[in-house]
């Protein structure tokens, strides 16, 4: 680093020593500093790849969007595997499945190497319902890591989602079995064995989970989905008690022991856990149904919400574009009269006129009325669903709560019934949605570029 200092003090136009600068600055940790020198070198020499290349995986290790000094590599290089790997793995964080799996493919050289990599592609897989893909790309990641739990779960959960049962079986016992306890790999196995009908297992499983993580509110909402499921209320009512007593802030219990209990027609007890559901999170949804952001949004919600306004502004007709800005939007969380929850209702309502039909986006709006008592704007909403969708189950569920806060009880009393009907009738959201176990990845899976400074 002290010879390439020098060297610049004498030549500081030289980008192939700035790019040197920027090589020795990054291998004693000081990744800010190297990004400049690779930014000013390429200030000097718009194309120089070793610049290009430490640049690219640096805005990487920051998580930015390396996305045209990629493309300019790749204009230089096209299908280079080590670009195309880093690709992959933009195009992933973007939640541009189809984009990486392609990147991916023409990086497998690379990848077949590197667990992360394998993880990322084998999510993509499963986002574009390529299941056995998905069982080929985590088990790949497993040969590479055998003692892995994540890699297990990971293969685990692809087998359960290409309807592998045995083989999920089969991959997940080792987690089943360890020491300490695996709480996600059993439910994991209790889905896979009530999948296989085997009840009785599933429920000794999700017992074990219970006793290992008491406060796992996930394990807590399965073991109420299956005692639903079996017409087993009084066993699911057990267990969620036990539940509000370990985590008593959390709203879906109460949320989904009100099911349980108006599923044995405990309606006045039921609509107590409902108001207390309501008072602890009044935003919230009926049991996920309208779970919230893609994957970008989640870890980088200003950029999500930029992308969105984007969108709109170059499809300014597109309801579904609307309706993804006011869900970001609502995530946010913003009060009654800021900027932010005008552009969400806003959205939201634009959404409902350029497509009427949208019924996420009317039972968002509900819920954004409801969460600011506008209860007449509720019922408006959620009956508008309903006659587009008479078996929306978030649309009934606001109904229920406004016709309850404006003193209609009878009727509250037969949209809650509706409510249960409908939950025993439906399979969409009974199962949990489970994700994936990811690397923690602060690096691409390449490693450092193969810098050849040319003289």
């Amino acid at each position: 680093m002290a010879l390439s200092q020098t060297a610049l003090t004498s030549h500081p136009r030289d980008y192939r020593l700035w790019t040197l600068h920027g090589m020795a600055t990054a291998a004693i940790g000081q990744v800010s500093l190297a990004l400049e020198d690779y930014q000013h070198a390429l200030r000097l020499s718009q194309t120089y790849l070793p610049a290009l290349e430490g640049a690219a995986q640096t805005e990487m290790q920051f998580g930015q969007d390396a996305g045209p000094l990629l493309a300019r590599i790749l204009a230089q290089r096209p299908d280079d595997p080590a670009t195309e790997a880093l690709l992959g793995v933009l195009n992933y964080r973007k939640d541009d499945c189809a984009a990486a799996v392609e990147s991916f493919r023409k990086a497998s050289a690379i990848i077949q190497h590197n667990p992360e990599a394998l993880t990322d592609e084998g999510v993509c897989f499963t986002v574009l319902k390529q299941y056995s893909d998905a069982v080929d790309a985590f088990g790949s990641a497993l040969q590479l890591s055998p003692g892995s739990r994540v890699a297990s779960y990971n293969l685990a959960l692809a087998q359960f989602n290409a309807h592998r049962y045995d083989e999920a079986l089969g991959t997940i016992q080792p987690l089943v079995d360890a020491v300490p306890v695996h709480a996600d790999a059993l439910g994991l196995a209790a889905q896979i064995q009530e999948s296989k009908s085997n009840t009785e297992q599933a429920v000794t499983l999700l017992r074990r989970a219970l006793l290992a993580d008491p406060t796992n509110v996930d394990i807590y909402m399965q073991f109420a989905t299956l005692s639903f499921d079996h017409a087993s209320p009084d066993v699911g009512i057990d267990i969620l008690n036990a539940g509000v007593g370990k985590v008593p802030t959390e709203p879906r219990l109460y949320l989904v022991r009100g099911i349980l209990l108006a599923q044995k027609g405990e309606f006045s007890h039921a609509a107590d856990d409902f108001d207390a559901a309501d008072r602890l999170d009044p935003q919230l949804q009926f049991l996920g149904v309208a779970q919230g952001l893609v994957h970008s949004q989640e870890h980088k919600p200003q950029e999500a919400l930029a992308q969105f306004r984007a969108a709109i502004q170059a499809h300014p007709r597109d309801a579904y574009g609307h309706y993804l800005l006011a869900e970001a939007l609502a995530a946010e969380g913003k009060a009654e009269g800021s900027p932010e929850y005008k552009e969400e209702v806003e959205a939201a309502q634009s959404a409902i006129r350029l497509d009427p039909g949208l019924v996420a986006a009317r039972d968002l709006l509900s819920a954004a009325y409801y969460a600011n008592g506008h209860m007449e704007k509720v019922i408006e909403q959620s009956r508008a669903a309903l006659a587009t969708n008479p078996s929306d189950e978030p649309a009934v569920y606001h109904l229920m709560l406004a016709l309850r806060k404006t003193g209609r009880d009878q009727e509250a009393h037969a949209a809650l019934e509706q409510l249960v009907n409908l939950r025993a009738n439906s399979k969409v959201n009974d199962a949990p949605v489970r994700r994936y176990h990811l690397y923690e990845e602060s690096v691409p899976p390449t490693g450092a570029p193969n810098h050849q400074v040319s003289q």
